[in-house]
């Protein structure tokens, strides 16, 4: 039997990979559940999905090291900023390795946001990270956001404790599938679309950082849950043909398109566009300045290694803008 632990498995991008997990039914498969919503928790165990349901946060840094310390695999889906308990996380594993000398997986969701350029929407970028390239990703400085977290993992990879691999999504949007999703208990939108959206309502203008030249790419969030899902199966059947540590880092777009585009598709049904203030910004999302970075970054990124291993997302450039007119048209505030 396989132990496997999931922080933000109800969350936006966490569900459909817990959902998929879940539909398998597979015997051999121990799944628990870090829950911080008290509704979600009686949600999930009233449905006798044959999870364990841990009541608890991710920011409970004894609960998820003892959890951890229980785990053959951790999916790692709560919070790309949250060093504490990443190392709460890394902690766990480095016991169970002392006590039972095996090696775990850490599967950690990061994110395009260590590629910023800071270019505050002014202007286009024709750098592109690769994830075949892990010098190029090396050579991002440890200040860049998320970076704190992922060299945190990393370090712990070589230490030989535990395999670590780490997905780097874009611009995540779309309709989450899946059990879960269907249920209504996880969350069904990306909040950082979401805070864009309702700024721009509050203020009657399509929100933009500077004039919005920056590049940002795009997944559907099922799509991203399938590769994870992949890669899990992956590392579990064959763990050499994936590298781990410094050679785990696996990005996981869709393409990519300039943001003043994502702010057409919403001044339609909001109002023509306006720069957004930086008071603006830190009301729409207050105390995340790696999100607010976000919409005026460069942060152009190509999923190779991922569709090496057989990844074949459909949904482009036409499906995300239609997937954020249509969040804009059914909007309720």
């Amino acid at each position: 039997m396989k132990n496997i632990l999931f922080t933000g498995g109800t969350g936006y991008i966490g569900g459909p990979i817990l959902s998929n997990l879940i539909q398998r039914q597979d015997p051999d498969l121990n799944i628990t559940v870090l829950v911080r919503s008290s509704i979600k928790v009686q949600q999930l165990r009233s449905l006798n999905l044959g999870v364990n349901v841990v009541a608890g946060s991710h920011e409970d840094a004894e609960l998820v090291e003892r959890l951890a310390s229980e785990a053959d695999v951790v999916f790692s889906l709560a919070d790309c900023d949250d060093l504490p308990a990443a190392e709460a996380v890394l902690r766990g594993l480095e016991k169970r390795h002392q006590t039972t000398g095996t090696k775990s997986v850490l599967i950690h969701m990061s994110g395009t946001g260590c590629l910023g350029d800071n270019a505050k929407g002014l202007f286009a970028s024709s750098t592109i990270f690769t994830d075949t390239d892990p010098a190029q990703i090396g050579s991002l400085p440890a200040t860049q956001p998320h970076r704190n977290v992922d060299l945190a993992i990393v370090e712990a990879d070589s230490r030989g404790y535990l395999d670590t691999y780490i997905v780097v999504p874009p611009g995540v949007y779309g309709t989450p599938q899946g059990i879960l999703a269907d249920k209504g208990i996880q969350n069904a939108t990306n909040a950082a679309f979401d805070a864009l959206i309702r700024a721009s309502f509050k203020r009657g203008a399509a929100g933009i950082v500077g004039e919005g030249k920056n590049i940002t790419g795009h997944v559907d969030v099922t799509e991203l849950g399938d590769f994870v899902v992949l890669l899990y199966d992956t590392v579990v059947t064959n763990s050499a043909a994936v590298g781990h540590g410094r050679q785990g880092y696996f990005f996981a777009d869709n393409g990519d398109i300039p943001f003043s585009e994502i702010t057409k598709a919403i001044e339609a049904g909001v109002g023509p566009r306006r720069a957004l203030t930086q008071e603006e910004l830190e009301e729409a999302l207050p105390g995340r300045p790696n999100v607010q970075r976000f919409f005026g970054d460069n942060s152009r990124s190509r999923a190779e290694k991922a569709r090496a291993l057989g990844w074949k997302p459909l949904k482009g450039a036409e499906d995300f803008l239609a997937a954020l007119k249509n969040q804009v048209e059914n909007w309720q505030s």
